[in-house]
């Protein structure tokens, strides 16, 4: 009796466990539904008009064709990352006049980092003075707004990255070595 009793409470034990296993699913379906949707805005409004007097460059190549790298170690999984990620995005900047070069971040991405979510990371620049420091926020689904600073610490441009060509389509972060490299494209604008 005693057996039969253990394998009722192994087997109620398992449904409730699959079910929640349903209902985290279905609320990081949502979470994931919502994030790409505010992604989807936040890369919308970054191509909005640029303010006058502004140098306009692209970096790392167009959304359509996109020609920058960023690598990671350790790799970015689906799931927050326990500690810091050190990264580099480097690639050529395009665009017009004064938009020549090759423009790297050497950085850290904070604890928490995802494929779905992006912490903030401070990263060393070189390649196109004035930029020498960049600062990321929060972002979701492969964006992340990016204020950039001289070397006495003024803001002079932001960036907003774009790696959803990479990271929706990747599966490298189904795997326990994560994303390692992916390929993105940015827009960045210097204030005059």
């Amino acid at each position: 009796e005693l057996k039969l009793e253990t394998n009722r409470f192994k087997l109620t034990l398992r449904r409730g466990l699959e079910r929640e296993d349903i209902g985290m699913r279905a609320r990081l379906t949502a979470i994931a539904i919502a994030v790409l949707a505010l992604a989807v805005v936040r890369a919308t409004a970054s191509r909005a008009a640029p303010a006058r007097g502004a140098l306009v460059c692209t970096w790392g190549g167009t959304p359509d064709a996109p020609t920058g790298v960023f690598t990671a170690s350790p790799g970015i999984t689906d799931s927050p990352s326990t500690g810091p990620i050190e990264f580099t995005a480097t690639g050529e900047l395009g665009g017009g006049e004064g938009c020549t070069g090759r423009l790297t971040f050497r950085g850290v991405l904070d604890p928490g980092t995802s494929c779905l979510v992006s912490t903030p990371f401070l990263a060393t620049a070189t390649g196109f003075p004035p930029i020498r420091y960049a600062e990321g926020t929060f972002g979701a689904v492969g964006t992340a707004p990016v204020v950039m600073y001289d070397a006495d610490g003024n803001v002079v441009g932001s960036e907003q990255s774009q790696f959803l060509t990479d990271v929706l389509n990747d599966t490298d972060c189904n795997t326990p070595e994560g994303l390692t490299r992916a390929n993105w494209s940015d827009t960045l604008e210097l204030f005059s």
